[in-house]
């Protein structure tokens, strides 16, 4: 059966249109009011403010049981944000990495059973590619225990990144192509895949490409991904070529097409549910749990591109909703993740090189949704 078509998209931007990727030209100048919390209301009754600042290109962020989160900057260090909102200022781990371009430190999650087992996950580029690491965090540091996974391919851009654990506590993993298009559909290599390990791999002595399950294939750059609650269907967005972003619902071994299909033309592939002509560069997303909001099942994505929070809602893989938040006013968003607070938490990359930074940047913003 031919996959259903797409729901296709121009989107606004502030950029010139030109690449989906991290690669847009900042935009000149500065837009100051991103510093005035008043005006960063912008859903009714959604409220949102800065719980830290002067961050350097955070990328993703776990919580932990206690409450607190881990929060990587690309450069190579581990930021602990405590309980009540604090960050503190001295980094848990400095992990050795490559950060040229877009690679460097990027993802990170805590072991689903952490209490028994206290470890935690890092995606990073190194001087021979991109690999999993596990740590061990013990008296609030993060200490080297093993790699887990490796032998995936590096670059200066299309590194992929997000790590996150399924419902299945399998670790899930999205690598982009690594600036070799022909990686992707190539089922011997472990770039433009989403990947996933299971317990006995990433809590044992670690594995290399051969002990991935190779979920999906056929992606350029994907950086976010979640599961819907009360479905536990998969959903992705990554980073097309001169726009064309996608957000997929992904199904165990099915070909996503790139570099072979772009677009709405997906014939003999996995169809996108939605594209966005123009770029947003969609990247770390996470659903919505929190009970009693208007936002609540939405599939929530940091654009940095956009500048935005993008808000989807799924009936399948039909797209009922889709809306900007917080256009123009945060910079560009790398990651929305849900906090065990009632809260969820964003965090800016306008220090990338390709932003335009203001006094206060980079951020951890916490935002609380509208009630539903």
């Amino acid at each position: 059966m031919r996959p259903r078509p797409a729901l296709v998209l121009t989107v606004a931007v502030l950029v010139a249109a030109g690449c989906g990727d991290d690669e847009a030209p900042p935009t000149p100048g500065g837009d100051e009011s991103r510093g005035n919390e008043q005006a960063l209301l912008r859903a009714p009754e959604a409220k949102l403010e800065t719980v830290a600042t002067g961050l350097e290109v955070p990328w993703d962020m776990a919580f932990l049981p206690d409450g607190s989160a881990l929060v990587t900057e690309r450069p190579g260090r581990v930021r602990r944000l405590s309980a009540e909102g604090e960050l503190d200022p001295e980094p848990v781990a400095e992990v050795p990495v490559l950060a040229t371009g877009e690679g460097g430190l990027l993802g990170i999650a805590a072991d689903p059973r952490f209490d028994r087992n206290p470890f935690v996950y890092l995606y990073r580029t190194t001087e021979s590619g991109n690999e999993v690491a596990r740590y061990r965090y013990e008296g609030g540091e993060l200490t080297e225990d093993t790699v887990i996974l490796h032998g995936i391919a590096a670059s200066s851009i299309h590194d992929g990144g997000r790590i996150r654990f399924g419902p299945d506590e399998r670790l899930y993993v999205s690598t982009g192509d690594a600036a070799q298009d022909e990686t992707a559909q190539d089922p011997d290599s472990l770039n433009g895949k989403l990947l996933a390990l299971e317990p006995g791999a990433y809590r044992g002595a670690g594995a290399d490409g051969d002990g991935a399950e190779i979920v999906s294939l056929g992606h350029r750059n994907p950086q976010g991904f979640a599961w819907q609650p009360g479905t536990d269907r998969l959903y992705e967005n990554e980073h097309g070529p001169e726009g064309f972003d996608e957000v997929n619902l992904i199904e165990r071994g099915r070909n996503y097409g790139w570099p072979e299909a772009v677009g709405p033309d997906h014939e003999g592939f996995a169809a996108p549910i939605a594209i966005y002509e123009e770029s947003i560069a969609p990247s770390g997303a996470t659903f919505v749990t929190l009970p009693g909001s208007e936002w609540t099942g939405d599939y929530l994505v940091g654009a940095l591109v956009g500048e935005q929070i993008r808000r989807l809602r799924f009936e399948g893989s039909e797209v009922t909703v889709d809306e900007p938040l917080y256009e123009a006013e945060l910079g560009r968003v790398r990651a929305v993740v849900e906090g065990p607070d009632g809260a969820l938490y964003a965090l800016t990359s306008n220090r990338d090189g390709r932003g335009t930074p203001t006094a206060e940047d980079d951020r951890i913003l916490r935002i609380i949704p509208p009630a539903g």
